[in-house]
């Protein structure tokens, strides 16, 4: 009898785990849908540094599997943000993705390779793998 009671206690951590990861995977979900908007775009990488603090936090709810790509992906964008903000610039002053008139080359050239950083094979594949989690697990495309 004793035995069984214990098969019974190692079924019951076994669900309780399974259905704890379930709920990281609904409260990532839902947070990734309800700021969807923040995955679109232009291809600048501008619009994910402006919202470098709301991509923060939906990686900060990704489940387990997820923290590598998280990890890669805002990395790159924070690369981004940060050769803009040592430039003397923000995301918002610029126009089509281009920095103003007035900056040096140098700085342009800055920007430029740290945008670079976001079209790099381990960014990309990061970003895609985030994209198939959403697709697969959240039912929903994210934008990238």
């Amino acid at each position: 009898m004793r035995r069984s009671g214990g098969l019974a206690l190692v079924l019951v951590v076994v669900l309780a785990l399974g259905l704890s990861g379930c709920g990281k995977d609904d409260d990532y979900c839902a947070v990734a849908k309800a700021d969807q908007e923040v995955f679109v775009d232009d291809g600048t990488g501008l619009s994910l540094v402006s919202n470098i603090e709301t991509l923060k936090q939906i990686a900060a709810k990704s489940p387990d599997d997820l923290v590598d790509e998280w990890e890669v992906f805002l990395d790159a964008v924070e690369g981004l943000r940060a050769a803009i903000d040592d430039v003397g610039l923000k995301p918002s002053d610029f126009v089509g993705g281009q920095a103003p008139a007035s900056t040096p080359s140098a700085d342009r050239q800055r920007i430029a390779a740290a945008a670079d950083r976001l079209a790099q094979e381990d960014v990309v594949s990061a970003a895609n793998g985030i994209e198939q989690h959403a697709k697969d697990v959240c039912k929903f495309q994210l934008g990238f």
